[in-house]
């Protein structure tokens, strides 16, 4: 242990375990992701976040001048799409995601995007914000925890692009909310 980790990040690694094989890099990308999460919440989806209000903000943000430019995302997208699509079907890792049954739980998004059957800008922004919905369902509740983040650099990683994307894109638009 460093003398500049923190008196959690001592505790983490001694008392949760795979936390302390965490890279930094790794550590940090949670941490960051965390703390992005939390903003986006709070100003794109007013403290409200499910699959109904991306969806809803995500048709907003549309309908305001130009729409939605897909080309900050696009590299977020293929990333998400070699991860959970290959050789022509969904695998493991994205049934890992644990998306919820029904209209409201965002696959159908997930899938059409990942497939390339839906490729609108506002389809693609709302099936990342599906997949990043389930990886924050994921870390936060505890599902994280059961591979000790094993390979989650990359997803926090363009979780977090995405995250930064959207919120600069709300701000241009006049669209972020204000915390009450």
């Amino acid at each position: 242990m460093t003398s500049t980790e923190s008196t959690i990040e001592k505790w983490l690694k001694l008392h949760a375990g795979g936390y302390a094989g965490l890279s930094a890099k790794e550590r940090q990308a949670i941490h960051d992701f965390s703390l992005l999460w939390s903003l986006f919440e709070a100003r794109v989806l007013s403290n409200n976040a499910n699959i109904p209000r991306i969806r809803e903000r995500v048709a907003q943000a549309a309908s305001i001048g130009a729409g939605i430019d897909a080309v900050p995302f696009q590299e977020s997208l293929a990333y998400f799409t070699a991860r959970y699509y290959t050789n022509g079907e969904f695998n493991h890792r994205f049934e890992q995601l644990r998306f919820q049954n029904g209209p409201n739980g965002g696959r159908a998004e997930a899938e059409a995007v990942l497939t390339g059957t839906q490729t609108t800008a506002p389809g693609i922004l709302t099936a990342l914000l599906a997949i990043i919905y389930r990886l924050r369902n994921n870390l936060f509740h505890g599902e994280k925890w059961t591979y000790y983040f094993d390979e989650q650099l990359d997803n926090f990683t363009h979780a977090c692009l995405v995250l930064m994307c959207t919120i600069e894109m709300f701000e241009q638009k006049g669209l972020l909310t204000v915390p009450e």
